[in-house]
């Protein structure tokens, strides 16, 4: 399966799983952008969101981070792209912490649980993809 040309934004504290991922979509065609630091990566996303010229399609982050969690990432996002896709990385006990209307309200797309297994990921976001190709068309 290959992703060309998808901006994906990534957000992940884990600087192992940044370049693992980022490395992995990047022979797949796509383009990431990775941050370890959800400020920052929040900060361009929004210069994004109002370019017309760089913009993410799609927005891969981890739940459980310092300064803001991926939850938290998400809730912002949403408030400024409604339907922009969004994956979080969970470890498997911070999915049952997580409330499913949160996601529903958030309108979370997926998540996938650590340790990621890189061709799971890949179906998801393929599988994103083609849902976002038939909502433009």
């Amino acid at each position: 399966m290959i992703i060309y040309l998808l901006n994906i934004l990534l957000v992940d504290d884990d600087k192992d799983i940044l370049k693992i991922v980022q490395k992995y979509f990047e022979k797949k065609g796509a383009r990431v952008s990775p941050y370890s630091e959800p400020l920052l990566a929040l900060q361009d996303f929004m210069k994004s969101n109002n370019n017309s010229n760089h913009y993410y399609d799609l927005v891969i982050s981890d739940i459980r981070m310092p300064e803001m969690n991926g939850i938290e990432l998400a809730s912002i996002i949403r408030k400024m792209n409604k339907e922009i896709p969004i994956i979080l990385m969970t470890a498997s006990s911070d999915i049952t912490e997580i409330n499913n209307s949160i996601l529903n309200f958030l309108n979370i797309e997926d998540n996938i649980s650590k340790p990621i297994k890189l061709k799971d990921l890949l179906e998801k976001v393929n599988t994103i993809r083609q849902k976002v190709m038939v909502r433009h068309q």
